[in-house]
């Protein structure tokens, strides 16, 4: 975790880029918060689950996707030192290429140890649903487009 602290410091430390983070963060939890209402209808898990269980799984998972999309955002503007994602074409795909490749991943192995578990209605791709694979990627995409035009 030092690391990472570092890491952010040596980047951040000549921008003002606080008050941004915690734009992107706010508004992709806010956005994730939205879609999770949404695509919770795709989950077996969600739809068994009383609403006092039902609304905080929602807004930690929300929470969760924030700090990725957060994260993910650092991590391209380390890379290639641009604080607006949207002007550097690359920059974005390499935000939308490590979103993906998270939701793969993330979501083979919530379902291979069963932390939920999809209604048949949920379209699948490479064995994943595909509203949470693009989750990340698309809420991201979308955050970036309010806060940045």
């Amino acid at each position: 975790m030092v690391r990472l602290e570092i890491l952010i410091y040596l980047q951040f430390s000549n921008k003002n880029v606080a008050p941004l983070l915690f734009q992107i963060f706010l508004i992709s939890f806010l956005i994730n918060l939205l879609w999770e209402l949404i695509h919770s209808q795709l989950y077996e898990t969600c739809l068994k689950l009383s609403i006092k269980k039902f609304i905080p799984l929602i807004v930690v998972a929300s929470l969760k996707d924030g700090f990725w999309i957060s994260l993910f955002f650092m991590i391209s503007v380390y890379f290639f030192g641009n604080v607006n994602i949207l002007v550097n074409q690359l920059q974005l795909m390499t935000f939308i290429f490590l979103s993906l490749s998270f939701a793969c991943i993330d979501e083979k192995i919530s379902l291979r140890y069963k932390r939920w578990e999809y209604s048949k209605q949920m379209p699948k791709i490479w064995g994943v649903g595909i509203t949470p694979l693009l989750e990340l990627a698309a809420t991201g995409v979308l955050t970036f487009l309010y806060i940045f035009l």
